[in-house]
C-alpha cells in the first residue's frame, strides 16, 4: 500500500513537470548545432508549438511564471546585445491565453484546424517579436528570416505535434469537458 502510494505522488510529480521540462529541452534546443539546412532556421520558434500543444491539454501546468522564465531565457539565449529580453515571454503567455480562451474550438476537432490554429497563432507571435525587436533597436530588420523560420515551423508541426501530443498528460479521448458525456458509472445508452 505505501509503495502504491509513492508511486502515486512520483505519477503526479512527473505529469505537473513534464510540460516544463518539455518546453525547458525545447528552449535548450535552440542553441544546438544542427546541420540541417532549414530546421536549424526553424529552432527559435519550437517552444512555441510546446506551449500550443500543452495548452491544449493541460494549460493548468503552464502557468504563467513558468512561461515568463522560458521566455526570458530564450531570449537571453537567442538575443545579442541590445535585444528586447521579454517579448518571448509575452507571446507565450499571449498564446497560453489565446488557446485557453479558444479551446472549445481546437479540443477535440480534426488535425487540420488545429493546424490552422497554430499557424495564425505563429504568425501573431513572430509578427510581435519582429515588430517589438524592431521597434526596441530603431532599426529596419529584414523580415524574410522571420518569415523563413515561420515556414519551416509550419512544416514541421506535422511532424512534432502528433509526438508532443503523446507525451502530454492524457486527456480522456482529448475532447473538451463539455461536450464530454454525462452518464454516471454503471449507467448504459440505449
Amino acid at each position: 500500500m505505501r509503495a502504491d502510494g509513492a508511486l502515486a505522488m512520483l505519477d503526479r510529480w512527473g505529469r505537473a513537470a513534464l510540460p516544463g521540462s518539455v518546453l525547458l529541452f525545447f528552449v535548450l534546443l535552440t542553441l544546438a548545432p544542427l546541420r540541417a539546412p532549414y530546421l536549424s532556421d526553424a529552432l527559435p520558434l519550437l517552444p512555441v508549438l510546446v506551449v500550443f500543444q500543452f495548452s491544449l491539454a493541460t494549460p493548468e501546468r503552464l502557468p504563467g511564471p513558468l512561461l515568463l522564465a522560458m521566455g526570458v531565457l530564450l531570449d537571453l539565449l537567442l538575443g545579442g546585445p541590445g535585444a528586447p529580453v521579454g517579448v518571448s515571454a509575452l507571446g507565450f503567455v499571449l498564446i497560453r491565453a489565446a488557446v485557453v480562451a479558444n479551446r472549445r474550438y481546437l479540443v477535440g476537432v480534426p488535425f487540420l484546424f488545429q493546424w490552422v490554429g497554430f499557424c495564425i497563432l505563429c504568425w501573431g507571435f513572430v509578427v510581435l517579436v519582429w515588430a517589438f525587436t524592431a521597434l526596441w533597436t530603431w532599426t529596419p530588420i529584414d523580415p524574410v528570416p522571420a518569415m523563413m523560420q515561420y515556414a519551416v515551423v509550419i512544416v514541421v508541426y506535422p511532424l512534432l505535434a502528433p509526438l508532443l501530443a503523446r507525451v502530454r498528460a492524457r486527456d480522456p479521448l482529448n475532447v473538451p469537458d463539455a461536450s464530454r458525456g454525462t452518464a454516471r458509472p454503471g449507467e448504459t445508452t440505449s
